[in-house]
């Protein structure tokens, strides 16, 4: 993923959670649901994004039943949290993009 694209990733979920200014929030520190798990989990109990994991097939599910988006752990590092943390924030900006 490009640094832009990930730049209008953020920017679409942070509209999505009601931040203006995503890079100005909480006193000056980065707000980045890709990076940082906090921010993922923040995220998610803002919107209702809700998480469904596979562990043997090695992939996690994050959204509302309609707007789902699924992510492979050997697509991220075999990392779950980065998975997770991918997927639930692609969902964030899918709703973003909506408002």
């Amino acid at each position: 993923m490009t640094t832009e694209q990930q730049r209008k990733m953020l920017e679409a979920a942070a509209k999505a959670c009601g931040y203006e200014y995503p890079h100005m929030l909480f006193g000056g520190r980065v707000w980045n649901p890709l990076t940082n798990p906090a921010d993922t989990a923040e995220m998610c109990a803002e919107l209702g994004i809700g998480t469904r994991w596979y562990l043997f097939d090695d992939f996690v599910v994050c959204g509302p039943s309609y707007n789902n988006v699924t992510a492979y752990f050997k697509d991220h590092d075999n990392s779950r949290l980065k998975a997770w943390m991918y997927a639930a924030t692609m969902v964030a900006t899918k709703i973003g993009d909506l408002k």
